[in-house]
């Protein structure tokens, strides 16, 4: 168990998922913990486990504002996201394209603009949720034909690595000494409602179940509290400090992926 005592921590999209996996780790670390979500209702689960909720939109730049102004946290997840279409890209309407766009490009601009405009105390950290998908295009093992359903998802997703990059720079150009990471899940979690729904839709065109499509592509299954225990162990270890992308595999160790 990594100790996060006193620690800070703002978790966007923290009421279900791999949000909410992160804001149990965290809490049971020690962390003062806030959770962000739309829905008033599921946040309950985050303040079971003893976080503080807020109701609230991600991609609103009033709420973004207002949460790192109010809980002044070390630590800033951006974790909002949408649901994938799972369809072909010629069955996709540009609405369905672009919902990653809509909401985890914009709630990560929206949350990156907040820590650097507010700002976020001078030596915070902000972590950016990506997904190893981002790395088809730059990893040949990824093959693009193994993501022909997931429309805009490797895009935004590539985006987010990106974003991350571009507020490191500002943040050195205006001394305010914020370090911007993304976190890289780098397998499908079949235990999250998004990692379910892309699995099932690629395991139906194989005639597997998801899990079976999971085990098969990735040789093992990881699991939302393992996942919630790493990005943990990644906040409290200071090997992980400077580092900018980090992929997370089961069984494995955290795996730095700058170039």
């Amino acid at each position: 168990m990594q100790d996060l005592n006193g620690k800070r921590v703002v978790v966007t999209g923290g009421s279900e998922g791999l949000g909410l996996a992160m804001v149990e780790a965290l809490a049971a670390s020690g962390a003062h913990v806030t959770a962000l979500a739309r829905d008033r209702v599921k946040l309950a689960a985050a303040e079971r486990v003893g976080a503080a909720v807020v109701a609230g939109d991600a991609t609103d730049a009033a709420v973004m504002n207002s949460i790192v102004g109010d809980e002044a946290p070390d630590v800033l997840i951006l974790n909002a996201g949408a649901r994938l279409p799972m369809k072909p890209i010629d069955e996709q309407s540009w609405e369905e394209f672009s919902t990653h766009w809509n909401t985890d490009v914009k709630a990560g601009l929206v949350g990156i603009q907040a820590a650097l405009k507010v700002p976020m105390t001078s030596g915070g950290r902000i972590l950016i949720m990506s997904s190893g998908a981002s790395m088809v295009l730059s990893v040949p093992r990824i093959e693009p034909e193994s993501l022909r359903l997931s429309g805009g998802y490797v895009g935004a997703k590539r985006m987010l690595w990106f974003m991350a990059h571009s507020a490191n720079t500002v943040s050195r150009e205006r001394g305010l000494k914020l370090h911007f990471q993304v976190l890289m899940p780098s397998q499908l979690m079949p235990d999250t409602t998004l990692g379910h729904l892309v699995a099932a839709g690629y395991a139906e065109l194989e005639g597997v179940s998801a899990e079976e499509h999971v085990m098969q592509r990735y040789g093992s299954i990881m699991r939302p509290a393992d996942f919630g225990q790493r990005v943990t162990e990644l906040i409290a270890d200071p090997r992980y400090a400077s580092g900018v992308a980090y992929g997370f595999r089961a069984n494995a160790a955290i795996m730095p992926l700058d170039a």
